[in-house]
């Protein structure tokens, strides 16, 4: 990895080979990883401790996902409504229908903030069948089911993270290529840029660290890059994929990184040259991460 302050190795590779890997996040209580396959539509759980793989057919695709105070049950974003989720029983709980008004549209990145709520931003698929002027927003939901807009303006919602101190919001706009930094306590607030990637590198999925770097993962440049809290380039990863598109911190010292990928849109040529794409990658890296916050549920207990 370019820059000695960043240090990283590839430990493991999952060969899941997903077609649009995504929402990686660390599980601290099991050990476990999760993410989904958003037009796979499998959502899958891997146990560092047993180095075993679990996957999960949830009734419609998840987009993105948070854990919750109820054991075994996730606050999720399918593609069209916000819902609780058992993945064991396979159950579910609808508990927003999101933008049913605007059926070009689709839930995209998401996590459970440190206020405790899951916030959760969508992306325009089909600008089409929406009504013309129509674009995306990023939501606050919270635990009596309201779902509030903090701003719209959006392409494709992406890279939501927080500073450790909960007082700066990240968030990309990945077709404009930007980052940009909010200030938390005062949402809906307007950003400022905080980075701006160059031409074929579109700031997907985020996460940030104990001392509040920002690891971004950039879709079509084959990379992870790492940022400073003052958007200085720390390094970039080299990933054997040009879709990589999340990224979260975890494992049981807080310094594994793990690099969800998709071959969605690569052509059979650039499959044949990428045969990784899709999978899973865990690196060993110099950083410690952040415990995950949960979403405080006060809905009905579920199976």
């Amino acid at each position: 990895m370019q820059h000695s302050a960043i240090q990283a190795e590839l430990i493991t590779r999952l060969p899941v080979q997903n077609r649009l890997g995504e929402g990686v996040l660390y599980h601290q209580a099991s050990d476990s990883v999760y993410w989904t396959d958003i037009k796979g539509k499998t959502l899958y759980r891997y146990d560092l401790t047993e180095q075993r793989l679990a996957q999960f057919a949830p009734p419609f695709a998840i987009s993105a996902f948070g854990f919750t105070d109820k054991p075994g049950c996730l606050i999720v974003a399918f593609v069209h409504a916000i819902a609780l989720y058992w993945p064991e029983s396979g159950e579910a709980e609808i508990l927003h229908e999101g933008e049913s008004h605007l059926p070009g549209n689709r839930f995209n990145d998401g996590k459970v903030g440190p206020d405790g709520n899951f916030w959760i931003g969508t992306m325009v698929e089909n600008p089409a069948i929406n009504p013309s002027g129509a674009s995306a927003s990023l939501y606050r939901f919270d635990s009596q089911r309201k779902l509030t807009q903090a701003f719209d303006g959006i392409r494709i919602s992406n890279g939501l993270c927080w500073s450790p101190d909960a007082r700066v919001m990240y968030h990309a706009d990945s077709p404009l290529g930007q980052i940009c930094r909010y200030d938390f306590a005062d949402m809906p607030s307007s950003g400022k840029l905080f980075v701006q990637t160059e031409s074929g590198a579109s700031p997907d999925g985020s996460c940030t660290d104990s001392q509040g770097r920002i690891w971004n993962a950039q879709w079509g440049a084959s990379r992870v890059c790492c940022y400073s809290a003052d958007g200085q380039l720390l390094g970039k990863l080299p990933v054997p994929v040009s879709q990589p598109t999340c990224v979260a911190l975890g494992g049981k010292q807080g310094d594994l990184l793990f690099v969800t990928s998709a071959w969605d849109e690569l052509t059979d040529a650039e499959r044949q040259a990428q045969p990784y794409a899709g999978d899973l990658f865990i690196y060993q890296v110099n950083a410690r991460a952040l415990t995950e916050p949960t979403f405080v549920t006060t809905t009905t207990d579920g199976p």
